[in-house]
């Protein structure tokens, strides 16, 4: 079908007509579903956050406060350093799917350049 055709076919029933101005943005607001489930995530959020606040120490942290037990095994240096890595290895995943996801044709036809009225 050729864009004209598209152009003249009938609009479904239900379906509002593209318009612009404030229709526009009255047909995009979102629907109470998309507003309900915005608000369960909200609070969800703000339960896990309270819930992360815990009053109390977890004994490893206490035996660390008290001079005792294995000190941590990753440092602020070592967790940079993985960090980064981490980073550079997605630029580098990234460059290479890129790179092999190239389509080159499996024959070239050779044609001579053709050069008209050179002024």
């Amino acid at each position: 079908l050729s864009q004209f055709a598209l152009l003249s076919l009938p609009r479904p029933v239900g379906v509002p007509r593209r318009t612009r101005g404030s229709h526009a943005k009255a047909a995009m607001a979102p629907s109470r579903s998309t507003s309900a489930a915005v608000a369960v995530f909200v609070l969800a959020m703000a339960a896990f956050g309270a819930e992360a606040q815990r009053p109390a120490v977890w004994p490893k942290e206490q035996a660390w406060a008290e001079g005792r037990g294995t000190p941590l095994v990753i440092t602020p240096n070592i967790m940079t350093g993985i960090l980064v890595g981490g980073v550079w290895f997605m630029l580098f995943l990234t460059g290479f799917c890129c790179l092999f996801r190239v389509q080159t044709p499996s024959s070239y036809e050779e044609k001579c350049l053709v050069l008209n009225k050179q002024y």
